[in-house]
């Protein structure tokens, strides 16, 4: 087993881990309703329109939807049921409870809206992740650090004498990016997936 959540040679654009529910609170887990409830959704988890299943501790899905992946977990797999949604009184009761408003939009064939901002990252933020996971396959490759900055942020870098590297701003940008890289890989990536890591 993989102890990736998706295959890392497959292309971002085209990726849809499975995230834990207790690492990711967009992720709905929807459980049989309580005896009494006859009036609940009837819903079939085998049948949904999935983009992404996992089939481990129970049923994960992902359903693709034009504003945004709605994320559930079927506890009980993928048996068909009377629905109800468990939410986890947590600190994070908020954005669960909009992942709900989402996901039952969708089922009402309206417009689910996109997801909420925490779970977007800006332009800004994906390029700088992009240029901190360069510059660790740069470095961890064999390049010199003024070599991973003349490619990733100023070409004029590579003519320069180590004793005027020393002194650049770009040193001291690799420096942090690496810094950053590093902490991400340690473990620090799960933080993304909850709110507030801005």
């Amino acid at each position: 087993m993989s102890c990736f959540p998706v295959n890392p040679y497959r292309p971002a654009s085209n990726s849809n881990p499975i995230w834990v529910p207790q690492l990711y609170p967009a992720t709905l887990i929807v459980a049989p309703a309580p005896p009494g409830f006859e009036d609940c959704l009837s819903l079939d988890p085998g049948a949904l329109p999935t983009a992404n299943a996992v089939h481990r501790d129970g049923f994960h899905v992902c359903i693709p939807d034009a504003d945004g992946l709605h994320r559930l977990w079927f506890p009980n797999g993928d048996a068909p049921l009377k629905a109800a949604v468990v939410i986890p009184l947590d600190a994070h009761l908020s954005e669960r409870l909009l992942s709900l408003q989402r996901w039952h939009r969708w089922l009402s064939r309206n417009a689910s809206r996109p997801w909420p901002r925490w779970q977007r990252f800006s332009p800004y933020r994906v390029h700088r992740f992009s240029l901190m996971l360069r510059a660790w396959d740069g470095v961890s490759k064999g390049a010199a650090r003024q070599e991973v900055a003349s490619v990733l942020l100023n070409p004029d870098l590579k003519t320069l004498r180590s004793i005027d590297w020393k002194n650049t701003p770009e040193r001291r940008r690799v420096h942090r990016l690496l810094k950053a890289a590093r902490a991400l890989i340690e473990g620090g990536y799960s933080r993304l997936l909850k709110p507030g890591s801005e």
